[in-house]
């Protein structure tokens, strides 16, 4: 049996583009890619003759495959396999009855035109993705088309050598020319820039310039209207709108006065966008968040802790680590935030869980000498002070199972400032080399988030003996070529290690935030696989609700089943534990690859940079 996701049925059907009438042109583009499964197609007289004549094509194309008849590029056969593979895997029955979509119903009648109501129901995202998948099968996909024979391959020796540190000189080139366009935070002029916000922000609030250095100042400040920060930086309409409605709706808003000055002055939008988006919400999240005001905490629980939840404070979904959150606010909300349905209001005055909740939690993990590692998260728990802090360390530190206590926190990125010499001093205490292990796991989402001020704390953490990892989430807004990878070589110089990179949670209200697996996929094998193995050590995952993180790895832990007519690649994910417990699969709709590639081109993208993108299945 197959786990749905929460989300799936409201979007199976429903187009990210208008229903279009089938232009001719594009229709013609899709017959051409294969004539021959379009001509099964157009001479099959019911649904299931045309699915039992594709699949004997499919097998006549994988004996050819196999048997050496097909001459083809050597590379373009390990994409045929795949391409091959993903087409049965869409013609399957069980898959329709498992997604509630037939792919081949939408195909069958497309190219018969004996539909109307089919005509006007597909969109070009599901006919674009089939032109791709078709030109794979049929060994055309024009990814080695543009590409030269290295001619080091036909030398030896030194000869040779020379000829490889050429081309990777080029490749190198070519990776700093997209990197050149994400200016770092750590950019004199960016550094220069953000001095000038810091001022203008002090004196709005009459502040002066030792209140800037103080945590406390900046938790006191934290702007929660589109009123005072359309008076620090420029709003666009739209942006104030959004804030103003959300505010309005009891949705949470805030941002920090240190995070408010790595925005530009200006609604540009040129190097501040990822900055914008991760704290001013769209039209379309607080539409649905609205919406759901009554029910979100069931329909915006993506991740089912409902489900995973033996008791208030703790989340399990692994055998040896536990999430515990003892505080459940954090002092500005990421729009995309996990756990957006439990936080009303930013710093709110219960953020805090009651001692009698916090020492039930203690003892529920006192209890259970499965926990080796707990993860103390929220919300972000470093808000909390320096006294309530030790005292929640030294409750963990005294159980003697517990070997790692885990800090979740986007303060690094917020306001560093928290890391004082008094709070790293508190964390070196309980970190002790061989029976205890102290972790900081921080969230910077973008090269422009790298500051000045988080080098300096994390070297002073650093200097404890304590690890600082990252966690990424992949983005519309970090997802460009070399992007994110960008980011990942700067953390490391820094001290900060790359950890996981998701997939951005497969939520409604969120969808103009994701990007597809294909294009992590991508980013995973063309980009971040030219950079040395300290820097790409992050892995990339899908966080399966209810059960846990899937590596994007291989194939064994996912497949792509079904294309909706909007354009969806749904998947079937494969639990972690899928060959030492009988746990059920999980559906997963994707967003359209068309759509996503049209939201970059309105950023300035040229297509043609992410052209294999239909490739990674």
């Amino acid at each position: 049996m197959t786990e749905t996701g929460v989300s799936t049925k409201s979007k199976v059907g429903q187009a990210s583009s208008e229903p279009m009438q089938m232009e001719k042109s594009l229709l013609q583009r899709l017959k051409n890619a294969s004539p021959q499964i379009c001509t099964i197609l157009s001479r099959s007289r019911s649904l299931e003759e045309a699915r039992r004549r594709l699949y004997q094509f499919l097998d006549s194309q994988q004996r050819a495959l196999e048997m050496g008849f097909k001459e083809t590029q050597y590379l373009e056969r390990a994409n045929i396999r795949e391409c091959l593979a993903v087409f049965r895997n869409i013609l399957a029955k069980r898959n329709e009855k498992v997604t509630g979509v037939s792919s081949l119903y939408y195909l069958y009648h497309l190219i018969r035109g004996d539909d109307v109501e089919v005509l006007q129901s597909v969109t070009e995202d599901f006919v674009e993705d089939l032109i791709h998948l078709f030109r794979g099968i049929s060994g055309q996909s024009g990814i080695y088309d543009h590409m030269r024979r290295p001619t080091y391959l036909d030398m030896r020796g030194r000869r040779a050598a020379q000829a490889r540190s050429r081309l990777l000189d080029g490749m190198y080139r070519s990776m700093d020319r997209f990197m050149a366009r994400y200016p770092s935070g750590l950019n004199p002029k960016v550094v220069r820039r953000r001095q000038r916000n810091r001022q203008r922000i002090l004196r709005y609030f009459s502040s002066r310039r030792k209140d800037w250095d103080d945590w406390h100042w900046h938790l006191q400040q934290v702007i929660r209207d589109e009123r005072t920060l359309n008076c620090l930086v420029e709003l666009t309409e739209e942006e104030g709108r959004q804030i103003a409605r959300a505010r309005a709706n009891g949705l949470p808003f805030g941002i920090t006065p240190f995070y408010l000055s790595l925005l530009d002055r200006t609604d540009s939008h040129r190097n501040d966008r990822a900055i914008r988006a991760q704290v001013i919400p769209p039209e379309s999240y607080v539409s649905w968040m609205i919406q759901h005001k009554k029910d979100r905490e069931l329909s915006a629980d993506y991740m089912g802790e409902h489900d995973t939840s033996p008791m208030d404070l703790i989340t399990r979904r692994y055998p040896q680590i536990v999430a515990f959150k003892p505080y459940n606010s954090c002092p500005q909300i990421c729009v995309y935030c996990q756990r957006n349905w439990e936080i009303h209001q930013v710093l709110g005055p219960r953020a805090l869980a009651s001692q009698k909740a916090i020492r039930a939690a203690l003892t529920w993990i006192r209890n259970h000498p499965a926990i080796r590692e707990v993860l103390v998260t929220g919300g972000d728990p470093l808000v909390m002070s320096d006294n309530k802090l030790d005292a929640l360390l030294r409750n963990l530190s005294e159980i003697d199972h517990v070997e790692r206590i885990r800090l979740g926190t986007r303060l690094l990125v917020t306001i560093p400032q928290r890391f004082t010499a008094s709070l790293v001093s508190l964390l070196g205490k309980y970190h002790v080399p061989a029976k205890r292990e102290i972790v900081v796991v921080t969230h910077v989402e973008h090269l422009y988030e790298v500051t000045p001020e988080m080098v300096m704390a994390v070297a002073r953490i650093r200097r404890r003996g304590i690890p600082v990892y990252n966690q990424l989430v992949f983005t519309t807004y970090n997802s460009r070529r070399f992007e994110s990878a960008a980011l990942r070589r700067q953390l490391r110089v820094i001290g900060i290690e790359p950890y996981y990179t998701f997939v951005a949670k497969g939520k409604e209200e969120t969808e103009s935030y994701r990007a597809p697996i294909a294009r992590l996929l991508q980013e995973k094998r063309e980009e971040v696989r030219l950079f040395s193995g300290m820097v790409r050590s992050d892995a990339a995952v899908f966080n399966v609700p209810r059960l846990g993180k899937s590596y994007l790895i291989a194939w064994q832990d996912h497949d792509v089943i079904m294309l909706t007519p909007d354009g969806r690649r749904i998947y079937e994910f494969f639990p972690w534990e899928r060959n030492i417990s009988p746990v059920d699969s999980f559906i997963h709709v994707d967003v359209p690859i068309l759509s996503y590639l049209r939201r970059l081109e309105e950023m300035g993208e040229n297509l043609d940079d992410y052209r294999t993108i239909w490739y990674y299945f």
